[in-house]
Formats: structure tokens, sequence, C-alpha cells
């Protein structure tokens, strides 16, 4: 994969390689861009990391620096993720490894058509094509052409007795003097994370008592400081930038709002959960096998209007019985179908299921 840089799929794929079973497998990380803020934790497991340091788009030298570091080892399986498809199913590919396999993590709605047309190549090299929802398996058929027999749904998790250990230790005391009400969202600043939709639904709120914290950085970081700035809400929504720790910052909030205009599932929902929060989520996508309205509190995509008066409803209800309930019930469901231990049971069944058809094992 482009490398470790925080983010959902970047904290997955990490979780995932550390919870194989070390008896059966060795793996080896390849990062063809940069490395990340979770190297450290593959290292301390001894688990080795290649940083190859893609320069350019194209870059001929990074394709003949992968190509080498799979060859000096001649791995068994070779796993790509987000930009390493290409690279990787195609240097896996002239190298005749065993099994190749991918995983897609989005929808995809804003791919360039040379990616779309270098990507429908490639993926006719892959084994198995794993769809992080439902709704990315739908999209790999239509964008693709993929035939469905390839791909297989397997939704992305976390180590959720850690994290949950993290959300005691990070528990908030009560506040019985706090007046203000915060709402929060984290994402990359960018046009499918619907930022400008929420500040937007902020300007229609005119409530003084409420905070919007974002955070994140992206291209569109100087676009939303001047949409706050026209807006005049300098004190009620706040750009604060990377989130180097995600737990600290959920645990400010009281409400997550998660507005993306396409999702293919996000890790983010699933760390909001456990910790307690109230959901408010774009019903779009992957969104919505993980959020329903028996778990959250479900708006139409770039529907501003929809999302203020959610916003209104849960600021007046917040701490009624059925906003309670509600956080439980998502809480617990996180827990019993995103926890990485089962999640990465079933990667490996199919790494296992792939050798036995092709009569490797």
């Amino acid at each position: 994969m482009p490398s470790l840089d925080r983010g959902g799929a970047e904290r997955f794929f990490t979780d995932l390689i550390i919870n194989l079973d070390a008896s059966v497998y060795e793996p080896v990380f390849i990062l063809f861009k940069r490395g990340g803020a979770w190297a450290e934790e593959l290292q301390a497991k001894h688990i080795p990391v290649i940083i190859l340091e893609k320069k350019y788009k194209l870059d001929p030298i990074n394709f003949w620096r992968l190509f080498k570091a799979l060859k000096s080892f001649r791995p068994q399986i070779v796993h790509t993720q987000l930009g390493g498809d290409l690279y990787g199913r195609l240097a896996a590919r002239l190298l005749k490894t065993p099994i190749i396999i991918s995983t897609e993590t989005n929808v995809n709605r804003d791919e360039k058509l040379i990616m779309n047309i270098l990507k429908r190549i490639t993926a006719r090299y892959a084994d198995k094509i794993v769809a992080v929802s439902q709704a990315v398996k739908e999209d790999l058929i239509a964008r693709y052409r993929t035939d469905p027999q390839k791909i297989q749904v397997i939704y992305n998790g976390l180590e959720v007795a850690k994290f949950l250990s993290f959300v005691e230790s990070e528990k908030p005391q009560p506040d019985s003097q706090k007046t203000t009400i915060t709402f929060g969202t984290i994402g990359r600043l960018a046009p499918q994370k619907g930022h400008s939709i929420l500040i937007k639904a902020w300007s229609k709120l005119n409530n003084q008592r409420l905070l919007c914290k974002i955070g994140g950085v992206g291209p569109l970081a100087n676009a939303l400081t001047a949409q706050i700035k026209n807006e005049k809400l300098e004190t009620q929504v706040k750009l604060v930038g990377p989130v180097t720790n995600v737990l600290s910052f959920l645990s400010s909030l009281d409400v997550f709002v998660f507005p993306s205009l396409w999702e293919g599932q996000g890790i983010v929902l699933l760390e909001a959960g456990l910790c307690g929060l109230p959901v408010i989520a774009s019903a779009v996508d992957g969104i919505t096998e993980v959020i329903t309205e028996e778990t959250g509190w479900l708006v139409p995509a770039g529907d501003v209007d929809a999302l203020a008066e959610k916003i209104i409803w849960l600021t007046e209800n917040l701490n009624t019985p059925a906003v309670t309930e509600k956080t439980r019930r998502l809480r617990e469901q996180i827990i019993s179908r995103f926890d990485i231990k089962n999640i990465t049971a079933q990667y490996q069944d199919v790494y296992i299921n792939l050798f036995k058809h092709k009569g490797l094992l």
C-alpha cells in the first residue's frame, strides 16, 4: 500500500497484519510511497517494513524497486490495498505469485478515467478482491465489471478490547457546570467527506451553546477556513488540524457527525460507536451497513436542512432514554460484528481456501 499515514484503511491493514496467525504467516509490509504513523507498531512486532519512496505518479523506478523487493523473498501471497493495487498486482503477476488478493475500501466516485482503466486491467490478475461492504462490492461490479464470484465482502474491523480499555482510561469526568454541547467529525478535508455541508448546516443553527470540531488535514483546508469565516462561525466551528489521538478527540465530543457524500464503510464510525457517542451520519453506501435508524440518526447525503434538523433534535434530546438506548445498541453491534480477531479469521479463511482451490495445500 502507499503509506501508513493516519487513516482508517491504514489503521485497519496494520491491525490485520499484526493479528495474523504468526505460526502460519510471515508477513512483510511494503510501502511504496513513504512510512507513516503506524510503522513502529509493525516493527515492534518484528514485522519487516520496506519503504520505497515513490516520487512521481508514474514512476518506473519505483515499480522496479517493488519488483526487486518481491523477487528477493518470493512471497506465496501478495495482498494489495489502495494505490498498491496497480504496481502490486502487476509485479506479482510477472513473478507468478501463487495468490494475489486485493482489498477495495471505497466506492471512489471521483476516480479519474485512467486510474479506472488501469485498475480494471490489473483486477484480472487478482484471485480474490475483498470489498469492505456490500456497497463497495456493487460498485466494483459496476465500475470495473468485476466478476461477482471473485468478490467477497469482509468488513473492516478494529481492536475492540484494546479500544474499549483505552475508552475507560480516557473517559471524561462528569461536569455538571458544562453548558456547551460539542459535535465533531474526523476525516480527510476532501469533497467526499462533506465538511462543507456540515458547515452550511451549522450556519442555520444560530445557537451559541453548540460547538463543532472538524479534525483532519487535506486539500480543502483553506476553502473550509474561508467558508467558516464567510459564515461568521469562527467561534462555533473549529478546524483542529491533524488528529494524532483519535480516542482523545472523540472523548471531547458529545455527538459524532459523519456527513460523507459517499463512503465505503468508515472505521471512525466504529470508533465513535465504541466511545458511546450518538452518531448522525449520511444514509449512503457502506455507512448504512454500520448505522441504521435503530442505532443512529441518518440523513440524506448533502441535505443541509435535514442535517441541521438532526443536530437540533439531538441538542434538545441528548440525555433522554431514547438516545441512550440507540447508542447502547450501536456499541453492542460494533463489539459483536467488527472485532479485528473475527475479521482476521475471515481473511485467513480466504487465503487458505485460495491455496486449496489451486491445489497448493
